[in-house]
């Protein structure tokens, strides 16, 4: 790709040099219209989370215990039932075998403490506690290293089948089952090395919406059915029957080169969906892709 001065993304131009330079975010930012922004008892929870997850995550102190309260309780077991019966019906087999492999219920929010010893003995990756979303540059610095940020607070409880931001509800029930999966591990993996090495901001879009429309919001062929794959999809009761069955939604072929020029507004529901026809050919456009932009890390 041709570097540029300006790249657009979310439908607006930015400077390149923002997707290889991140800001630090030292404070708690809910961001505008956000749910939680006039309660001050979340708030408050929200920052108390906030400092404890950035210090675990800087002092490399791996995911703290957390005590839930009743309210965030409440919150994990409205919507875990919900998500369970719909990713039943629709979720891709890697999945399913990976969510019940870590005995994730519906009752009692996880710790993530336990659950990244698990997956480090099946996969070697270890979660990284995030204070919250984290620039995507840094986020994928810590993949590179076969770490994944998670978040611990919850989403608020006026709206509890939507979320903002990622939160546990979408980390826990969307990104962390699948890294039971070793082909899903490297695949992830590699999306992070080449990240975090390249210096180039438009390699480093790209590689971010090839992560979008797979890891976060990609579809799957499964036995000749389309299944759900990605965790911004599976951690949402509204995304997974709008992904499949939406008349407001395409779903097109999986083709890298259509993907990493394809802009996308995270604040919405998504319109656009690619099917892949397996992990092994993610994996080679992935691979054939850090090749074309000649990124040292194969």
């Amino acid at each position: 790709m041709k570097e540029t001065n300006t790249l657009i993304e979310y439908g607006t131009s930015i400077d390149p040099n923002t997707m290889v330079v991140p800001l630090d975010v030292s404070e708690l930012e809910l961001e505008p219209g956000h749910p939680g922004l006039g309660d001050t008892e979340y708030v408050h929870r929200r920052q108390e989370l906030f400092a404890l997850c950035r210090r675990h995550r800087l002092e490399h102190l791996g995911p703290p215990t957390i005590e839930y309260t009743a309210e965030e309780t409440r919150i994990w077991r409205e919507v875990s039932p919900k998500l369970h019966e719909l990713h039943d019906k629709y979720a891709c087999s890697i999945y399913l075998k990976a969510k019940q492999d870590l005995a994730i219920n519906e009752t009692e929010i996880p710790q993530l403490r336990t659950i990244s010893e698990r997956l480090e003995r099946e996969t070697n990756i270890h979660l990284v506690p995030a204070e919250g979303a984290l620039p995507y540059r840094t986020f994928y610095e810590y993949i590179a290293e076969r770490g994944f940020p998670v978040t611990q607070f919850l989403r608020h409880g006026s709206h509890p089948e939507f979320t903002p931001e990622p939160d546990m509800i979408h980390d826990c029930l969307g990104h962390v089952p699948p890294l039971m999966n070793q082909d899903y591990a490297e695949l992830l993996t590699l999306i992070g090395k080449a990240a975090a090495t390249t210096p180039h901001g438009d390699q480093v879009l790209a590689l971010k919406r090839f992560s979008w429309f797979s890891i976060e919001f990609g579809l799957i062929e499964e036995a000749g059915e389309t299944k759900v794959f990605g965790a911004g999809i599976l951690s949402s009761t509204g995304e997974i029957p709008h992904s499949l069955f939406s008349k407001d939604a395409t779903r097109r072929p999986f083709v890298t080169e259509t993907v990493i020029t394809t802009d996308y507004d995270p604040s919405q529901m998504q319109k656009d969906f690619f099917i892949a026809p397996s992990m092994p050919f993610l994996r080679r456009e992935l691979e054939a892709l850090v090749h074309r932009f000649g990124i040292p890390v194969l």
